[in-house]
C-alpha cells in the first residue's frame, strides 16, 4: 500500500502545523508495516507532503487512525484549518522496481 499526502499550508497557521509535526515523526520511525516514509517539499515553502510504503493498508490505517499522535495533529488539522487545499492518497502496489538507499523497500 502507498499513500501520497499533499498539501498547500496556510500561511498564517504553518508554524503551528510545523511545530505539531516531531511527534507524528518520531510515531511513524517506529510503526509496523512501515517499510518507506519520505517526505517531499516543493518551492514555496508552503507546499508539503510525503510518500509512504506500507505492508498492508491496515498497517497505514492503525497509523493514520489508531496512534495517538497522528490522530490529534489530524484533529487539529481540521479544527484549526492549517490548509488551503490538501490531497490524501492510497494506492495498491502491484509492482515495483529499484532500491533506496540499497534496499527493496518492499521486500
Amino acid at each position: 500500500m502507498a499513500a501520497v499526502t499533499r498539501a498547500r499550508l496556510a500561511l498564517t497557521r504553518s508554524a503551528a502545523f510545523w511545530r505539531a509535526v516531531p511527534p507524528v515523526s518520531t510515531d511513524l520511525a517506529g510503526r509496523p508495516g512501515l517499510r518507506l516514509a519520505v517526505g517531499i517539499g516543493e518551492a514555496p515553502v508552503g507546499l508539503q507532503g510525503t510518500f509512504s510504503l506500507w505492508e498492508s493498508s491496515r498497517a497505514l490505517r492503525e497509523f493514520a487512525y489508531g496512534g495517538a499522535p497522528h490522530r490529534a495533529v489530524a484533529e487539529r488539522t481540521y479544527r484549526e484549518r492549517w490548509y488551503a487545499e490538501e490531497l490524501f492518497a492510497r494506492f495498491a502496489v502491484e509492482h515495483a522496481v529499484g532500491s533506496v538507499d540499497g534496499r527493496d523497500p518492499l521486500a
